[in-house]
């Protein structure tokens, strides 16, 4: 039954005729018109769009990826496909950075701590220099 539905879909899409405000529905948002002509299609999950692409090579044969929803299909998987992809890259690079900021944070922290040290011995310098200077004057009033 659902498949008989689905022939009957695919030949009506294939010899259908689109009206003008359907033409300028598409000229206004394609990516809109499309999921409104293929949502079913296009809300199936991976496994739903192959076994549909296996169906339509089993009815037509060497025919079908001249098919226009052979063709929706496989641009599905595709774009599913680099969809999951994409997804991976932007979480290994997401550890990358965290990495990267992991590593700066703790190169601050020694640099901070190699200022602060620097600091300390130029305060406990100019310190030793004032207690001798003061030392020394003292010597010479008496």
């Amino acid at each position: 039954m659902q498949q008989q539905r689905r022939l009957q879909q695919q030949q009506y899409q294939s010899q259908r005729i689109f009206t003008a405000s359907e033409v300028a529905e598409f000229e206004y948002c394609p990516l809109t018109w499309w999921h409104q002509q293929f949502e079913p299609l296009a809300q199936a999950d991976t496994e739903e769009i192959f076994a549909r692409l296996v169906e339509l090579e089993h009815e037509h044969g060497p025919q079908a990826p001249a098919l226009p929803e052979y063709q929706v299909g496989e641009q599905l998987l595709l774009r599913r496909g680099a969809f999951e992809e994409g997804k991976q890259q932007h979480l290994d690079h997401a550890d990358e950075i965290a990495e990267v900021e992991a590593e700066r944070i703790e190169v601050v922290s020694s640099g901070d701590r190699a200022r602060t040290l620097g600091r300390v011995a130029l305060v406990v310098l100019a310190l030793a220099l004032l207690l001798i200077a003061a030392s020394v004057l003292l010597m010479l009033v008496r």
